[in-house]
């Protein structure tokens, strides 16, 4: 599951067009504590992250915003 969640993250990071400063500085906003490395490590399929911090990126992180404002599916999923 934690495997296919990141494959999917990857193409929604993909798809929105952000830079992973972007989606780092967001991320961190909201209360995440990973270094930026890190989440372009795990948004680039390189490296697993907790579920907590692999939630934050779906759910505030942009991904799912953006990807509606381009009128694409939601592809970041939530892990339980």
């Amino acid at each position: 599951m934690a495997e296919s969640q990141q494959k999917l993250m990857h193409v929604a990071f993909l798809l929105t067009d952000l830079e992973v400063r972007e989606a780092w500085l967001m991320y961190f906003a909201y209360g995440g504590n990973k270094d930026r490395w890190v989440i372009d490590a795990y948004l680039n399929g390189l490296m697993p992250l907790p579920a907590h911090d692999c939630n934050l990126l779906a759910l505030v992180l942009v991904l799912n915003e953006r990807l509606t404002e381009l009128h694409l599916p939601h592809l970041a999923s939530y892990r339980g």
